[in-house]
């Protein structure tokens, strides 16, 4: 163990203490936990480090019953990671923890766990459908609307043509007043699909104008650049009917989709990454989906745990 734990890891510990200290902390997320706590000494000592600060602050009782008295007094995970952060770094570190945890969904509005979609009615008459491990924040005023897609993806139909919405990610926004249209918030960037109305986006640190769309568009954008514009393949929104539709997809995009329908982690090799794939699939049976590549591309599947499943070359 290091001298000084690295802040960035006291972020990590204290992110998953108020995760595992929710009520709706699965067995997966606990797993998870106890994998990256044994990965490195630091890790340990960061959530020592935890446990000791709401020890000490009266947050959280010591002991094997401290998960379950957890789950009997609903603790605001606001307030408890808040206050975590602000024990065990510096200001500006706590500040920066607090938003990690929200970047994961945690703090979210709405969430969904793996295989799981949801749909929402919106204040205004909008809806709006979140797709499995997706996250999202909503702020309504009387001037505007705004929606911060944390991660993963929605189909969002914005309805009340007279009062502008912002949707932002991690990556820019999205503008427009009555529109259909889906995001989906991928690693290297944020894939938005037009099916009705009008819409604008500007990358984040972009200085160039917004770039328009219409229904039957779509464009991937980064936080410096959006295009090239390109007309809708396929259904965008096919995922809400727990299909996916793939024309020459990525092995590892082809992962990363099936990560949000089975618990746990589909990792995918290097190797075989860039790998390409079409098909039609049906993601409420993600395992078996997961399962059957090796009939199709020159890979092997090897579950190592329950919740973890890699992808290597055959």
């Amino acid at each position: 163990m290091s001298g000084t734990l690295d802040p960035r890891v006291i972020h990590q510990a204290a992110q998953w203490f108020v995760q595992l200290h929710s009520p709706e902390a699965s067995a997966r997320e606990h797993e998870e936990c106890a994998r990256w706590r044994a990965s490195h000494a630091d890790h340990e000592a960061a959530w020592q480090k935890a446990v000791h600060v709401s020890q000490r602050l009266g947050q959280v009782p010591a002991g094997p019953g401290m998960t379950a008295l957890a789950r009997r007094q609903r603790i605001d995970r606001r307030d408890l990671l808040k206050t975590l952060m602000l024990a065990g770094a510096a200001l500006p570190f706590a500040w920066a923890g607090y938003r990690g945890a929200s970047a994961q969904g945690w703090l979210a509005d709405y969430r969904t766990a793996a295989g799981q979609r949801r749909e929402l009615a919106l204040a205004d008459g909008s809806r709006l459908q979140l797709d499995g491990a997706s996250a999202i924040d909503l702020a309504y005023d009387a001037d505007c609307r705004r929606l911060q897609l944390v991660r993963g993806q929605a189909l969002l139909q914005m309805l009340d043509e007279t009062r502008p919405f912002v949707v932002r990610t991690e990556h820019g926004c999205v503008r427009g007043q009555a529109a259909r249209f889906n995001l989906r918030e991928d690693a290297d960037g944020t894939r938005l699909a037009v099916l009705e109305g009008r819409l604008e986006v500007r990358p984040r640190d972009s200085t160039q104008p917004p770039l328009q769309l219409q229904a039957g568009q779509q464009v991937r954008f980064d936080a410096r650049l959006a295009g090239p514009v390109q007309a809708l393949q396929e259904a965008p929104d096919a995922w809400t009917r727990g299909v996916l539709h793939l024309r020459d997809g990525r092995l590892d995009e082809f992962a990363a989709a099936l990560q949000r329908y089975r618990p746990g982690f589909v990792t995918c090799a290097a190797e075989v990454a860039g790998l390409r794939l079409s098909g039609t699939f049906q993601l409420d049976n993600a395992t078996p989906v997961l399962d059957s590549l090796p009939r199709i591309l020159p890979v092997r599947v090897v579950h190592r745990t329950r919740y973890w499943a890699a992808i290597l070359p055959a």
